[in-house]
């Protein structure tokens, strides 16, 4: 039955070729896998309507898939975002904890990302898989004497708007405002995207995500509500940890560049762990909420950190930028500002360099 359902998605979307090259490399047997995972999920998917009647929700799964629709109009009427209708309409149970996993690679004494090429996105700091197993594989193509690897698993990811993606069962595992702040994420995707410059894509989303879910708490509960105050609490604490990685990002990769040949594992692992006992002693006492209590724990190595890189780089920047006089906190501003850079070569860099300018407005 999967095959023809295959079948029948790649006689009725030629375009998904498009997809696959977004998704993957030009390897034939990458671009299978990624093929076959895509049209998978594509045929499982179920409209939300039914979905409510097929499976058996518990009420708080319940009342995040109903929240959906919510989201979108306030998405469009709102905050004035062209947000595709039929985008999270349709439900897919996957059966598994996570839809995808990504990998991600870096020299094992040098803070930079391996990067693959892709035909629409650009350049990626990670590669996806719809298997674990598959990106274990993958990893073994880079010598843990010469590389960091590092592999999780994904709750959701953008097609960008080439594809009505749907809200996957792995989200649902999240609370009830980190989902929503995930639904604003994945449709910032579709709103702006800067190709070639994956890291600032994800930062651009996560901000207008987090300050979407913000405005939609607002409306919807009210300033006083323990939402909207968590939500508070959690932002302070997500400039404050971006300020701290900031700081060690730029000072570990120094670093290496001073011991340049002259670094053992024993030194590297002496020196991640500084970074997190610093985090322990200067950081974790400061923060309103246990977001990042995990972090004094994990086995660091670069291309984990490099993921940091990824979500919880410069969010200071975007902060600046939205609270300027130019913007003034209105999110259909932000991203109009945010779209002047979509053509530039380095928009990191643009951006950047725009927000040292506004100290003069």
């Amino acid at each position: 039955m999967k095959v023809v359902v295959m079948l029948n998605y790649i006689t009725r979307f030629p375009l998904l070729c498009l997809f696959f090259l977004f998704f993957g490399g030009c390897q034939v047997s990458y671009l299978w896998h990624v093929s076959l995972g895509q049209m998978e999920l594509l045929g499982d998917r179920v409209a939300i309507e039914k979905a409510l009647k097929k499976y058996n929700f518990s009420e708080n799964e319940r009342r995040k898939l109903l929240l959906i629709s919510e989201i979108k109009i306030f998405a469009r009427e709102k905050l004035q975002l062209n947000i595709d209708e039929d985008l999270y309409s349709s439900y897919v149970h996957l059966g598994r904890p996570y839809v995808s996993y990504l990998l991600r690679v870096s020299p094992i004494y040098e803070l930079k990302a391996y990067e693959w090429n892709f035909p629409v996105i650009g350049s990626a700091p990670y590669k996806g898989f719809f298997s674990k197993e598959r990106a274990k594989k993958a990893a073994e193509a880079f010598p843990t004497d010469q590389y960091d690897i590092y592999i999780r698993g994904v709750s959701a990811y953008s097609t960008l708007g080439w594809f009505s993606d749907p809200v996957f069962s792995s989200m649902l595992s999240y609370s009830e405002s980190d989902f929503v702040v995930m639904i604003f994420h994945e449709l910032a995707h579709t709103v702006l995207f800067f190709k070639n410059h994956i890291d600032f894509n994800e930062r651009f989303a996560e901000f207008l995500g987090r300050k979407a879910s913000l405005a939609f708490y607002l409306e919807k509960e009210g300033p006083e509500s323990e939402t909207v105050k968590t939500m508070h609490k959690e932002w302070k604490d997500e400039l404050f940890f971006s300020s701290f990685m900031v700081q060690e990002y730029q000072s570990l990769s120094q670093w290496y560049k001073s011991k340049k040949g002259k670094v053992t594992p024993e030194m590297k692992q002496k020196r991640l762990k500084e970074i997190q006992d610093r985090f322990v002693v200067e950081i974790q006492p400061q923060l309103e909420t246990d977001r990042y209590n995990y972090f004094s724990n994990i086995q660091l190595n670069n291309a984990r950190l490099l993921s940091y890189r990824s979500y919880s780089y410069n969010m200071g920047e975007f902060e600046k930028v939205f609270t300027s006089p130019l913007v003034n906190k209105d999110i259909k501003t932000f991203v109009d500002y945010c779209r002047k850079f979509e053509k530039e070569k380095n928009p990191e860099e643009a951006f950047s360099k725009a927000v040292t300018d506004l100290d003069g407005v």
